[in-house]
């Protein structure tokens, strides 16, 4: 994919800086409030996907944005890059990609689970206990709650899925079935 690439070369760029001068970890928090600013500003969203909005006057509004939020110059100088090169529209994946190289950096890998209710505190301690063992890393996890899966829990990291689910089980069960023919489908 182009664009994944892309958002990799961008964020390894900006990551090397970032570690050359000692400030990766501010960049990456920096890069997180611009995506938030995307996420929560229509308006600002617009600026920086328009392609109607010319680059100099969208320069001006980075630079107005970057200087308000006391943003790092090096954040405001690849802001200004992006611009320049008509990339402005691929920062959340650039974003993102950094993300990961923080993640890889810093030894932590993200994790997401998925249960059908609500986890306790200490179901949830014992899960994040569990991922750090086996990705022998720490771990930044994200928990949600879906009812569609009757039962159970899934959980993916570090591009891993483990499917746990009671609705997975089930479907498991029906598929044996009928490839034993005894269910009319």
């Amino acid at each position: 994919m182009i664009q994944g690439s892309l958002a990799r070369r961008y964020a390894r760029a900006l990551m090397a800086i970032g570690q050359e001068m000692n400030v990766y970890e501010l960049l990456g928090s920096e890069l997180k409030q611009i995506v938030s600013f995307l996420d929560e500003g229509e308006d600002f969203r617009l600026i920086v996907e328009a392609p109607v909005v010319v680059k100099e006057v969208r320069e001006v509004i980075i630079e107005a944005i970057c200087q308000a939020a006391g943003f790092h110059d090096i954040t405001l100088r690849f802001l200004k890059l992006l611009n320049t090169k008509g990339r402005l529209p691929y920062l959340k994946n650039i974003a993102g990609a950094y993300q990961e190289l923080l993640d890889e950096a810093q030894g932590r890998v993200r994790a997401s689970v998925t249960s059908a209710s609500p986890l306790s505190s200490d179901a949830e301690s014992r899960i994040l206990d569990a991922l750090k063992k086996i990705t022998g890393k720490d771990v930044v996890m994200t928990v949600d709650v879906d009812d569609s899966l009757i039962g159970g829990v899934v959980t993916r990291v570090m591009g891993k899925l483990f499917d746990g689910s009671v609705r997975t089980q089930l479907q498991t069960i029906e598929e044996k079935f009928k490839a034993a023919g005894s269910l009319e489908g």
